[in-house]
């Protein structure tokens, strides 16, 4: 007679894990001074025991939270197993802790359960965990430090999906290393590791674009910076980092919130001749992106300050000769070249102006 083996409870399923993980991680030294001097089989029994354990409860909880091909998840159990991650800070620390330690697949396991629980729609207790725990925050903002570009991107999206909420994010823009996420992003990287560049502009996206008030008030409490950070975006040899970072810009300066933030950008005449730099690049695509957001923040601003007009007028006639044969094969777009018009237009009026 055939017995089915009674489903695990889920705080059964999450304290498991929090002792593997705990288990797995104090092996950690031990296997490094094993690569030193020799093979230490206990450290390396524990070692291989725990990453079992490990990927057994990974695989059960995928099945409560997430469900797989053949079973749809137990919302039930589901929001048992939330309750419990909740309330044992080391299960979360555990899981990312322990990331290096565990093989590819086990890794996506792990990270596709974190993912779920800060997901949650019926709590956010999760999220509150991450965001309340300096040694995740830490563990997380280190990810892109990590030469391993999987363990990068694995951290990375774990990262990017807790940042959605509000309470992690004002944890994030408060870390100390938070800057390291725009020089990762801005760093002209070699091919395989560009997904690494791209997950971390995701994430200042959603840092920056998904918390407009939070965002809004830390950029104004680290103005100076900020700024300098991002121009190291604006100026990178990496195409589309530079591409995207004026995109982004655009659309930060524009947000309501950031009205007295655009004033402070335009007010500074290096932030001028940056984007004019940009309007005469080699790129196609980023002279277009450049050219919008001259237009919008500086040409067509009239609250722009006397001396960037000044600067303005005192280039004008380069300006005019060079938007006069800009992309002229774009002439076809009506909307551009109405554009490109009103730009001159607006050039040759702010001469008239100063005379």
């Amino acid at each position: 007679m055939w017995f089915l083996r009674r489903p695990a409870p889920p705080e059964e399923l999450v304290s498991g894990l929090v002792s593997a993980t705990l288990e797995l991680t104090s092996t950690r030294y031990a296997r490094f001074q094993t690569r030193l001097a020799g093979v230490d089989k206990t450290s390396l029994e524990i070692a291989n025991r725990s990453t079992t354990v490990v990927a057994t409860h990974l695989q059960e909880l995928g099945l409560i939270l997430i469900g797989d091909a053949e079973s749809d998840p137990d919302e039930s159990r589901g929001a048992l197993v939330a309750a419990a991650a909740a309330t044992q800070p080391d299960f979360a620390a555990g899981l990312v802790s322990c990331l290096d330690l565990l093989p590819l697949e086990q890794r996506k396991s792990a990270a596709h359960v974190f993912a779920n629980l800060v997901n949650r729609t019926d709590t956010t207790e999760f999220a509150t965990v991450i965001a309340k725990s300096p040694i995740i925050i830490s563990s997380l903002t280190n990810a892109y430090k990590d030469e391993t570009a999987d363990l990068a991107l694995i951290r990375g999206m774990m990262l990017r999906e807790a940042a959605r909420h509000e309470i992690v994010a004002k944890s994030l823009l408060e870390a100390p290393n938070f800057w390291l996420f725009f020089f990762t992003a801005s760093k002209q990287l070699q091919l395989k590791s560009f997904e690494v560049t791209a997950d971390a502009f995701e994430l200042l996206k959603v840092l920056l674009m998904g918390h407009g008030v939070l965002a809004a008030r830390f950029i104004q409490n680290n103005y100076a910076a900020f700024v300098c950070h991002f121009n190291l975006l604006l100026q990178s040899n990496n195409y589309v980092t530079c591409r995207e970072s004026i995109r982004l810009l655009g659309e930060l300066l524009l947000l309501r919130e950031n009205f007295s933030i655009m004033m402070s950008y335009i007010s500074d005449r290096e932030n001028l001749k940056i984007l004019m730099n940009l309007l005469r690049c080699k790129r196609k695509r980023i002279q277009i992106e450049a050219f919008h957001l001259f237009k919008v923040v500086f040409v067509a601003n009239p609250r722009k300050p006397v001396d960037i007009t000044l600067i303005l007028v005192k280039n004008r006639d380069k300006l005019v000769t060079y938007l006069r044969n800009f992309h002229n094969d774009k002439d076809a777009d009506a909307q551009f070249a109405e554009e490109k018009a009103l730009v001159v237009e607006t050039l040759l009026s702010l001469d008239a102006i100063e005379r």
